[in-house]
């Protein structure tokens, strides 16, 4: 009767381990077809990006520098820059390919979607930029950088629906070895 038991929980055992593999399978399976669907829609719309970005360099060749419309236009052209490294990092994603890091300034990032998020935020909340001065670079992927700092300006915003400040500080940080915690350099100045 033990032996007959022990069968029993054995196979039991097997059957559930068996489940759990089919499951895992199911999910990468899943996971593998939601990858394909953006690295599909990623590949469509970085075409689209493709003509706006053209018209807009051709609306920008006509205008003078002077131009109202000047600003706004290459506004738009900035942000077509920003949507097509989102489309590279889901294209990325979607194909696993590495995405394209490089030698970066996080102030010149920030700098750049500055007026985006000004946007973004509405006029409950306040937007401050306080850049450290003397900023080191960072190896790092320029459109996921933006994302990832119009991410955190955005949930703040959301955290706040009465109003309220977000400070984007930047500062040169020194690690002390082996433990995580560093000292940061505050050479900061207001923008």
């Amino acid at each position: 009767m033990t032996a007959a038991l022990r069968d029993a929980s054995d196979r039991k055992s097997a059957e559930q381990a068996l489940r759990q593999a089919e499951d895992q399978l199911r999910q990468a399976q899943k996971m593998e077809a939601v990858g394909a669907l953006a690295a599909g829609v990623a590949h469509d719309f970085n075409n689209i990006l493709s003509v706006m970005l053209s018209y807009a360099g051709l609306v920008l060749e006509r205008l003078e520098p002077g131009d109202p419309a000047h600003a706004d236009v290459e506004e738009i052209r900035k942000a077509g820059e920003r949507a097509v490294h989102l489309t590279r990092h889901l294209l990325a994603v979607g194909r696993r390919h590495a995405v394209a890091p490089r030698v970066v300034s996080l102030n010149a990032i920030a700098s750049g979607i500055e007026r985006m998020l000004r946007l973004i935020m509405g006029d409950k909340v306040e937007l401050a930029f306080v850049p450290a001065h003397a900023l080191g670079m960072v190896h790092a992927d320029q459109g996921q950088m933006e994302q990832v700092l119009m991410n955190l300006v955005i949930n703040a915003r959301d955290a706040m629906p009465a109003g309220g400040r977000i400070t984007i500080e930047t500062a040169n940080w020194r690690s002390t070895g082996r433990t995580r915690r560093g000292t940061p350099s505050r050479q900061a100045r207001t923008w």
